[in-house]
């Protein structure tokens, strides 16, 4: 019986989540369910930071972002080709704006990942090997002269206007097997120039959904308090404190 409360419990947790969280046109609930599975962490929930409107600069990006944990960005980016594609990276860390790459030494700090949700790919960051030491260390670039940039090639590079200009060298998140350096994250080609321009961008702070029996525990213990306090000594005696001498 226990189980079964617990689990009800948390089918009506994640539907309330799911109804407050929702699906924008940019961020379906497909790609939920898949970015979910791709950071493997069992159930998320999201919740929107950032919505790129007109005229908006790295400087809004910075002021809606910055501090706020780890993050997806989500962008609609279109090559010089006319050909669009869904495109982002996942930040274990928080922005900022300190003019700084986040290095991540050992691989256990590496778990970053750039992923392009039109050919549903995903590229996490590379691991140390004896010929690419330090080649995955640089997660991310942090400064209030860029939007979001992952990656030293850079992997994925967001201008300061957050539309023209940006472009994609995978360097810092490329498979060391296929070592396919300088390729786009895009397309696959080799870079040659600016050739990104971004559309819709929005920026999602990321949380883990405890499960059913966790939320058992805590109606538990609420239970416990609520009847504690309705049962307390001086409450059930009669008695009250005694009162200061005059």
């Amino acid at each position: 019986m226990a189980k079964l409360l617990a689990r009800f419990i948390g089918a009506i947790f994640l539907l309330v989540l799911s109804a407050a969280q929702g699906a924008t046109p940019l961020l379906t609930d497909a790609d939920i369910a898949q970015l979910s599975t791709w950071l493997g962490n069992g159930p998320i929930r999201l919740e929107r930071l950032y919505k790129k409107r007109d005229g908006q600069t790295a400087a809004d990006f910075h002021a809606a972002v910055d501090g706020k944990g780890r993050t997806f960005t989500v962008m609609e980016a279109t090559n010089e080709l006319g050909q669009l594609f869904k495109v982002g990276g996942y930040n274990p860390q928080s922005w900022d704006s300190s003019g700084k790459f986040h290095i991540t030494t050992e691989d256990e700090k590496r778990t970053g990942f750039l992923f392009n949700l039109t050919s549903r790919q995903m590229h996490r960051q590379t691991p140390r090997t004896y010929a690419l030491d330090t080649v995955g260390s640089f997660q991310t670039w942090n400064d209030a002269r860029t939007g979001p940039v992952f990656g030293a090639g850079h992997d994925l590079y967001v201008p300061w206007d957050l539309t023209h200009g940006g472009y994609s060298i995978m360097y810092s998140y490329i498979d060391p097997e296929r070592s396919n350096f300088d390729s786009s994250l895009l397309d696959g080609r080799d870079y040659k120039s600016p050739n990104i321009t971004y559309g819709d961008m929005e920026v999602w702070r990321v949380f883990a959904v405890p499960e059913a029996a966790t939320w058992m525990m805590l109606l538990s213990g609420l239970c416990v308090i609520g009847f504690m306090r309705r049962w307390s000594p001086a409450k059930s005696c009669g008695k009250s404190r005694p009162r200061a001498a005059g």
